[in-house]
């Protein structure tokens, strides 16, 4: 979760950088078109308090929660976040109003329900779009697609259902995150065809079944999440020697495939693989690495734990036994068990 916050905030901060944040906080004016849609959508959304300074003024002046460019006076930036609502409601279909929106963000407001309304396809400038947790229900909607400027789609902690559209698959984006839902079905080959760099893709804590895409092996993933799910099969394709992610997170699945066989990246320092069916031994390579998370217990490993170097995997206050423990026959500090030499 914190990781994910982290992301964001670095994401608004590239956005704010891109677009030179020409209008700043808040609008001086805005347009008469966007005016009238940002009063729909507050009575669309009943009224909360956190947007009551969206008083009828002719103008936005000093209204919260929106970035307007001074050039054009159109809303360019929509942030409403942290209100409880007084009652359920769903995402008003005024959103789509505002076609010079670049970024959208309704999070953390647990009274906001429904699906992501089709009119959302409008904003065809649309690169952030934030909706995480929020208590939104029905698919990911196929027509997402639509918005072919979309860089960062954030969907987190809400109660979308169904499979995950291949179509997503024709989008340059850089982030997605569809964690902690109720999404279900394989994963499609996304991203195939686009040079795209530092992916951070997290689809954890889903019902998600079937095999890692190939192709995923193929990206230049710099944090990849895909723990708590009913996955199966190879998972190899995401190691290397010259790999750039991170962050590999693919703990409690049904994954199985040899573990000894796979190279290990020193950029990679958070690794996360327990609770599967992974065999084979554990490569030296991860001796190598400073880890600030590891994790493979509760598999089927065996052999010696590395010793030596800046990974310290022997080290008890290191990484701990914890990390390797109900293993088919791992040996070794920290476990108990010493290796039997012949």
């Amino acid at each position: 979760m914190g990781s994910l916050l982290i992301l964001i905030a670095s994401l608004l901060t590239l956005f704010s950088s891109s677009t030179g944040d020409p209008g700043g906080p808040g609008c001086n004016s805005c347009h008469p078109d966007d005016y009238n849609a940002l009063l729909r959508i507050k009575k669309g959304l009943n009224n909360p308090y956190i947007i009551i300074s969206w008083e009828e003024n002719g103008n936005c002046k000093d209204w919260c929660c929106i970035e307007c460019d001074d050039a054009t006076h159109r809303v360019t930036s929509l942030d409403i976040e942290r209100d409880t609502f007084k009652q359920p409601t769903n995402i008003p279909a005024a959103i789509g109003d505002l076609p010079y929106l670049t970024s959208l963000t309704l999070r953390k407001l647990p009274n906001l329900t429904g699906p992501i309304p089709p009119s959302i396809t409008n904003l065809k400038k649309l690169t952030f779009l934030f909706l995480d947790y929020n208590s939104l229900t029905g698919p990911v909607p196929a027509f997402l697609s639509e918005l072919r400027n979309l860089n960062s789609l954030v969907l987190s902690n809400n109660k979308l259902s169904g499979n995950i559209p291949e179509s997503l698959s024709t989008l340059p984006i850089r982030g997605l995150f569809l964690d902690r839902n109720n999404l279900s079905g394989p994963i499609p080959n996304l991203f195939k065809g686009l040079n795209l760099s530092d992916l951070y893709i997290d689809m954890s804590r889903n019902q998600l079944s079937g095999g890692i895409p190939a192709g995923f092996g193929e990206l230049d993933i710099t944090s990849l999440r895909l723990g708590r799910n009913r996955l199966t099969g190879d998972a190899s394709m995401l190691f290397g020697r010259k790999k750039g992610a991170y962050v590999i997170d693919i703990s409690r699945n049904l994954l199985e495939f040899d573990f000894s066989k796979v190279r290990i990246s020193k950029k990679l320092t958070n690794l996360e693989i327990s609770h599967n069916r992974i065999y084979g031994s554990l490569p030296k390579e991860l001796s190598q690495v400073y880890w600030q998370s590891f994790n493979v217990s509760y598999n089927r490993l065996c052999g010696e734990i590395p010793s030596g170097g800046t990974g310290r995997l022997q080290d008890p206050d290191r990484v701990g036994a914890s990390a390797f423990v109900h293993n088919k026959c791992l040996c070794g500090p920290p476990l108990p068990n010493n290796c039997t030499r012949n």
